[in-house]
């Protein structure tokens, strides 16, 4: 019985030093597989790194060539945004400045030189003198005092003249001639037309007794004139200190 037991407990334990031994080897076999994988995976991740870094650097690339094309002198972008872009640019860049806006015609014609002749004031240097005779009625006499343009274009004569009697020497008789009636519209000449004054007084007698030395000069200034002109006459006889003129008319 003895022997029994010890061949039965002896049997057990060969067993487990085979499992033993087993599990040794299929420990080592799961190792080197392990590492087969290990290895295998680090392969795989140094091929993805390479990977990677190859694109990566794309974008790295296309970023100077993204830049490049912003820029208004860029050219060579593929994109079409990017090429669009930089086409606007460069187009406002160069766009020609707008036409400067011309000055609307004029709807006045030319002043001609005949035109600008009719506005120019009728001046001494000039200008003719004429008296008339006397024109009596109901104790007023009136005499008609010519203006004619001699120049060689049209001029013009509005207001009132300046008008004196002088003694031969020069010296003044009696006192210039006063404002009679309102003002006239302007009028004017043509070479060898005339415009009329009205010189005014009264007859001898009407009122007082008294008259002015007749005169030898009769002084005139045309309206707006600082230059004189005379005519020799002895007309108008002054009475009754009344001495008039009216403004320039026309015929």
């Amino acid at each position: 019985m003895s022997d029994h037991s010890q061949t039965s407990g002896a049997t057990p334990r060969r067993p487990r030093r085979a499992s033993t031994a087993r599990a040794g080897k299929s420990r080592g076999r799961w190792r080197i597989a392990a590492v087969a994988v290990s290895a295998t995976l680090l392969a795989a991740a140094t091929a993805a790194c390479d990977s990677g870094g190859g694109s990566s650097g794309g974008p790295a690339a296309s970023a100077p060539t993204a830049a490049s094309a912003s820029t208004p002198t860029g050219g060579g972008g593929t994109a079409g945004d990017v090429t669009e872009g930089s086409g606007t640019q460069s187009a406002s860049s160069t766009a020609p400045a707008p036409p400067a806006p011309s000055a609307p015609a004029s709807s006045t014609p030319p002043v001609s030189g005949q035109a600008q002749a009719t506005s120019a004031r009728c001046t001494a240097a000039h200008l003719g003198l004429s008296l008339g005779d006397p024109n009596p009625g109901a104790g007023q006499i009136y005499y008609d005092l010519r203006l004619i343009n001699k120049g060689p274009g049209s001029c013009t004569l509005r207001g009132f003249p300046g008008v004196s009697l002088l003694a031969g020497d020069g010296a003044p008789i009696g006192t210039p001639a006063t404002r009679e009636g309102g003002q006239l519209p302007a009028v004017t000449l043509a070479p060898g037309a005339a415009a009329h004054i009205t010189l005014h007084t009264l007859n001898r007698g009407i009122k007082g007794s008294s008259c002015w030395p007749r005169p030898s000069l009769l002084q005139i200034y045309p309206p707006g004139s600082k230059d004189a002109m005379t005519l020799a006459t002895s007309a108008p006889e002054v009475c009754g200190d009344t001495f008039r003129v009216s403004a320039v008319s026309a015929d």
